[in-house]
């Protein structure tokens, strides 16, 4: 995994990358769970943004986190509310403690059964620890996974 830049996350899904600030959930927006970017997904997968070991998976299956080997964790969390579908619509690949590299499948979700449940589809992808307060956004718009959408900025 030593080959990997151990700052730089990849796009975990296709789809538009907004502001997190544009979050319908203040938690998430106000970047009290951590800095990062808003996806609006455009397909249903889910692929890991980084290298690392996988450190969280929500009984919901609606969101999950690794950790990378510099001890950055990234948490993806797919829609707003998606926990009230108690993992309805949500299906895993991954179980904590599995080594992962960026690309692998993780995920997959029913885009459509969550707005059919009336839920949000945004879904925040995060650096959850708190030394971390900002990101460098490297791309904007429609972008695919596997491109290239942060870098983590270092504390000073």
């Amino acid at each position: 995994m030593a080959d990997f830049d151990n700052k730089l996350f990849f796009a975990p899904m296709t789809g538009e990358v907004l502001d997190l600030t544009e979050c319908s959930d203040p938690i998430f927006a106000q970047g009290i769970v951590g800095a990062g970017v808003l996806f609006l997904p455009r397909d249903s997968k889910v692929y890991s943004p980084c290298a690392g070991k996988v450190s969280i998976v929500a009984n919901g299956r609606h969101g999950l986190a690794i950790k990378n080997p510099e001890g950055f964790q990234v948490l993806i969390h797919i829609g707003i509310d998606t926990v009230d579908m108690d993992g309805d619509g949500f299906k895993t690949y991954i179980k904590v403690g599995d080594e992962v590299k960026p690309g692998d499948l993780l995920l997959e979700f029913d885009l459509e059964k969550i707005k059919a449940c009336g839920k949000s589809i945004q879904s925040p992808v995060v650096i959850t620890n708190p030394a971390i307060k900002k990101v460098e956004r490297l791309s904007t718009g429609v972008v695919n996974y596997g491109d290239e959408i942060f870098r983590i900025c270092e504390p000073k």
